[in-house]
């Protein structure tokens, strides 16, 4: 009999003959696994697929692992397995305790069953619906670790988790994707065989070696992240300025050659050289303002601050007062659909990284909106609306969107220019 080799019933009926089987070997016919075990949307056939193709491909190669399965997706098998298997109070095994003692019929009526009863209520009832496995999570997670020698990542009481974003999974203990997250495609078709050469042999012991180094590189990277708790913000930076933190983030680099605490008394020696440069640097300016003593130096800086405060708000109130002066409607373009400039407002003296919706743009059009003094709210206005005529079919080319704005043709054609840069108009 063929090891590991199966033949449907048709070929197996014409003597079909594929290496290295031959039509006179000897046979069993295998059981039908078409039926429903733990999920009623997961066959017995589905399960042990999904488990040969973990063993085959590797954990965390889930395209491999989807395209073995061949009738589930990638993120349906990674669903599947995290609820199923991971999140299981018998884990590492599924919980069979629905099943214990009924025929193929019964389970096939139990599948049925639960479809009559439709998806959204089959996800609620499931014992591995995922908001139920989410809801068991967030009450056992804080006070249950499990004996192995792993590493759990110390959540501070007040502190926002950053594991979503991370990828790490407590349970499974790893990253999803782990770093080197490719390192078991060396070996996904590497196998030892009897008549392997020395050389062969050889060639993949050292194969092996490079897999063994690249894992431990894996396991550092964890071990260090999770010991100097990472995933969780630094309570020292929990009352800097978002200034100071980004000083301490151009210091992460060196975070890899000191201790723990070497790291956090360097941070403290950063940010107190900042704020004693700066507070330097104010009285200075105090002094040249005409202040003498200290107490008049925080004067006339609160007074400063305040001021520059009011003029920011000011500013954004006044960039905000340009869209609703523009009379924008689909049905009336080409009539009324003319932009209002303010009567209040000078253009050329607009300060264009003041205004809102500056953060929305990227450097070049930064850049665009400062040469041509256009204000962000309304050059992200023209674009939209140059968009929403080019897709309707009244706006074929440069010269057509002229008549949409009453402003300087010119902008008008450098807005124009952008979309085509973008693949949206035609030059």
């Amino acid at each position: 009999m063929c090891p590991d080799f199966d033949l449907c019933i048709e070929c197996f009926s014409v003597g079909a003959e594929m290496q290295p089987h031959k039509s006179s070997h000897p046979y069993r016919v295998m059981d039908n696994l078409s039926f429903p075990l733990i999920c009623p949307d997961w066959n017995a056939d589905d399960e042990i697929l999904l488990l040969e193709g973990i063993e085959m491909y590797g954990m965390g190669n889930w395209t491999e692992i989807a395209e073995h399965v061949g009738t589930k997706s990638k993120d349906v098998c990674i669903e599947h397995y995290n609820n199923v298997y991971m999140n299981s109070p018998y884990f590492p095994l599924p919980d069979m305790s629905h099943v214990v003692g009924k025929n193929r019929k019964e389970l096939l009526a139990m599948a049925k069953g639960s479809s009559m009863h439709g998806e959204h209520i089959l996800k609620e009832d499931s014992p591995f619906s995922p908001s139920r496995v989410k809801l068991l999570n967030s009450y056992a997670d804080p006070h249950i670790e499990r004996s192995s020698k792993g590493k759990k990542p110390n959540c501070p009481v007040d502190g926002p988790s950053l594991l979503d974003l991370s990828g790490y999974n407590t349970k499974r203990q790893e990253f999803d994707p782990a770093y080197d997250n490719d390192a078991e495609q060396l070996l996904a078709e590497m196998e030892f065989k009897e008549n392997d050469t020395e050389e062969e042999r050889e060639i993949k012991v050292r194969v092996l070696r490079i897999y063994g180094k690249r894992l431990d590189e894996r396991k550092r990277r964890k071990d260090f992240i999770l010991e100097r708790n990472l995933l969780y913000p630094n309570p020292f930076e929990k009352d800097l300025s978002p200034e100071e933190r980004a000083i301490c983030r151009r210091y992460d680099i060196f975070m890899r050659f000191h201790s723990k605490e070497e790291h956090e008394e360097l941070l403290r020696t950063v940010i107190t050289e900042h704020r004693t440069l700066r507070r330097i640097q104010e009285l200075k300016e105090a002094r040249a303002a005409g202040c003498r003593t200290s107490i008049e130096a925080d004067r006339y800086l609160d007074h400063k601050r305040k001021r520059e405060a009011e003029d920011s708000s000011r500013r954004v109130k006044e960039g905000g007062q340009l869209v609703p002066n523009v009379v924008i409607a689909s049905e009336s373009v080409g009539k009324d659909s003319h932009f209002k400039g303010s009567s209040s407002y000078n253009v050329n003296e607009l300060d264009i990284t003041a205004l809102f919706d500056t953060q929305l743009l990227s450097e070049a059009e930064k850049r665009l909106c400062y040469e041509i003094r256009l204000p962000p709210p309304l050059y992200l206005q023209m674009q939209e609306v140059m968009t929403k005529e080019i897709f309707s079919g009244n706006v074929l080319k440069k010269s057509d969107a002229h008549s949409l704005f009453k402003i300087d043709a010119n902008k008008v054609d450098r807005v124009y220019d952008v979309l085509v840069k973008k693949g949206i108009a035609q030059p």
